[in-house]
């Protein structure tokens, strides 16, 4: 949780865990939702839905959204931004019984919410500055983590898992400060704590983690958080909000916001389908801004086209900017303090299969972590200030050798720059109150760690709901919070209530642990690709092992569909790939999940290039063939499709 500290940091720390420990029972039962973390088993009740039967799913076509987008009279709420907080937005607007649009200029999870720390968490470290900061605002931030955390694990159990982290500790007088925080961490997670933190023998901790350098090794905590697949569940997302009847859009940008000739009151978008180029207005009743790094561009559009008060629009040149610096302040948008956080994948021997690591002596005092994920190990991540926000933010190799070097502390083997298979970067949106921040505070940016990552929601006068800030971990209640918004802007009286805290996503359905045996029994799979399935497409699975049955080549990696079909059936061994990302897959993301590009595939509807960025390269010419055919793309398209794929997957670390 926890930065480096010193032996007078450890007799205060430890006499805040005395006073906080007896007086923060009743707090965190107060904090913390009712429902336990241990009744979020599945409801499957045996002999009535079998988890692998095929579910009937019917989705509408592109074409069809964009009909229904189009023809709309007016929607309830239209939401601008495809990323977590905005496709959570939709499925609970859907739930609520509103008619909701949503559109996202590029894929869905593009940006941010596809390169996380994959980490569904309360946030050790801010427990810690809670209480060394005596900061209300930092605890309620952890609270609130630690409820959503659990409910993230019931929502979608086949993305999100349980991951113990395990700390090592070199200094003796740590193992007490570190205990005392691993506990107050399940302290205040209530009734949903997931499990109980223990302590490690030296031993003990070398046989879990034989990779850990161990010549100064202690002793070592286990606490425990939870892992998940960002993106895939950011796609969930959006078809559960199109399940709930939502009109849900990738590829479609907001070029303007429309207002009320006579209020000024926005009421619609004018929006361009980036396929088509075709452009149209959409009219709905309340609009919110969930773009994350990038609402201060939507926030812009509100304002007047030089961002200037309006009684100083028509002459700017003559202004001087101290004598409006306060105004400035209210007039112009100033809202997100973006940072840079960068990540790395390595080979899976660098940490324990079942088990994170946890560095908590990073030179700058930052916390590094070191997760299995999708097999490999992920590791990072950095927090670096920056002064705007990139369109595409690409991992700089200063920042890969800074995780490498963290990680040297740690293993007892080299840590070599080739095994870095691949590397991104992607932007942390912290906020700020735009009506309260001048635009000279923004120029100059200190550490980000200061901040605290709540989520921040404001209504502008001309009726904007702006919702930004916050964690992939409490994606549902900032979703929640900014309906509840929309709810009241809208005066929408007979809305129902949200419900999402108990709803199950798609592929969550009858879930069953036992999946992965079940379609090794049904469709006769390697255990391989069958856990693989089950993980990640959850009770879905069935349609794509369905396509396999339908065509031999769909159960063929996506590698070899260039090859011609006649040299590939029947002399490929599908245990020998590394990979098991099929053609049916490919065909499935184009079906069932808005897939229209050979990124949308290789980076977020699978992680074939976030895991290895070297071996996604090799996929590209099969998968635009794939999904040429399957759209009709001209020779011309195809290629350029190639080349734009390969360029991108090449920033990412190789």
């Amino acid at each position: 949780m926890f930065s480096r500290g010193s032996k007078s940091m450890l007799s205060k720390g430890l006499a805040v865990v005395t006073v906080v420990s007896l007086g923060t029972g009743v707090y965190f039962l107060q904090r913390s939702k009712k429902t336990s973390f241990h009744n979020f088993q599945s409801q499957h009740t045996p002999g009535l839905v079998s988890p692998v039967d095929t579910l009937q799913v019917s989705l509408p076509t592109r074409s069809k959204l964009l009909q229904q987008l189009k023809e709309k009279g007016q929607f309830d709420v239209l939401i601008i931004g495809g990323g977590a907080t905005g496709t959570g937005c939709a499925v609970d607007a859907a739930t609520r019984g509103l008619q909701v649009a949503l559109v996202e200029q590029n894929d869905f999870a593009s940006g941010t919410s596809s390169k996380s720390t994959k980490m569904a968490h309360g946030g050790v470290r801010y427990l810690e500055k809670a209480f060394f900061q005596l900061s209300k605002s930092q605890l309620d931030l952890v609270i609130e983590a630690l409820n959503e955390r659990a409910h993230l694990l019931n929502t979608a159990p086949h993305l999100c898992k349980i991951l113990p982290i395990l700390i090592p500790v070199y200094t003796y007088w740590q193992v007490p400060y570190f205990y005392a925080g691993c506990k107050l961490y399940d302290l205040f997670a209530g009734n949903q704590n997931l499990k109980n933190s223990y302590l490690l023998s030296r031993s003990n901790a070398i046989e879990l983690a034989p990779m850990l350098e161990a010549t100064n090794l202690k002793a070592a905590l286990v606490y425990h958080d939870g892992s998940f697949n960002d993106s895939r569940l950011n796609a969930t997302l959006a078809i559960t909000a199109i399940e709930r009847g939502a009109t849900v859009l990738n590829y479609v940008e907001v070029q303007k916001l429309l207002k009320d000739s006579e209020t000024g009151t926005i009421n619609g978008v004018t929006v361009r389908d980036i396929e088509t180029g075709d452009t149209m207005d959409v009219l709905s009743k309340v609009v919110v801004n969930a773009t994350g790094p990038f609402s201060d561009k939507i926030l812009q559009m509100d304002k007047n086209p030089t961002g200037l008060p309006d009684d100083m629009n028509l002459n700017p040149k003559m202004i001087n900017p101290e004598d409006i610096s306060s105004k400035i302040a209210v007039k112009n948008p100033n809202m997100v303090v973006p940072s840079s956080g960068v990540h790395i994948i390595l080979p899976s021997y660098y940490c324990p299969k079942q088990m994170g690591l946890l560095d908590v002596r990073t030179s700058d005092g930052r916390v590094m972590f070191f997760l299995p994920w999708q097999g490999k190990v992920i590791a990072g991540t950095t927090d670096i200030p920056m002064n705007q926000v990139p369109e595409t933010p690409v991992a700089k190799e200063a920042d890969i050798q800074d995780i490498l070097k963290e990680l040297q502390h740690y293993i007892k083997f080299p840590v070599k720059r080739e095994d870095v298979l691949s590397a991104w970067a992607g932007i942390r949106p912290l906020v700020r109150d735009p009506r309260l921040v001048s635009p000279d505070e923004k120029k100059v940016l200190g550490s980000t760690q200061g901040l605290v990552r709540s989520h921040f929601i404001f209504t502008s006068d001309n009726g904007l709901v702006t919702i930004a800030g916050g964690k992939w971990t409490t994606y549902r209640e900032m979703a929640e919070e900014t309906i509840d918004e929309v709810v009241k802007n809208g005066a929408f009286v007979d809305a129902k209530p949200c419900i999402t805290r108990e709803l199950k996503l798609a592929g969550a359905e009858f879930w069953d642990p036992n999946i992965s045996a079940l379609l090794s029994q049904k469709y006769n799979l390697p255990s391989m690709m069958a856990n693989y399935l089950s993980d990640n497409y959850g009770t879905r699975s069935p349609i794509i092992c369905e396509l396999f049955l339908n065509d031999e080549i769909n159960k063929l990696p996506v590698l070899l569909a260039g090859e011609e079909k006649e040299q590939i059936l029947g002399n490929t061994d599908f245990n020998t790939f590394r990979y098991p990302i099929t053609i049916g897959e490919l065909k499935y993301s184009m079906r069932y999940e808005y897939a229209r590009t050979a990124l949308d595939f290789l980076m977020r509807r699978t992680r074939f290039a976030f895991l290895d960025a070297k071996e996604a390269l090799r996929a590209v010419s099969g998968t635009v063939k794939i999904m040429g055919d399957e759209f009709n793309w001209s020779s011309e398209r195809r290629q350029e499709e190639k080349e734009k794929t390969i360029q991108f997957i090449k920033s990412f670390g190789v």
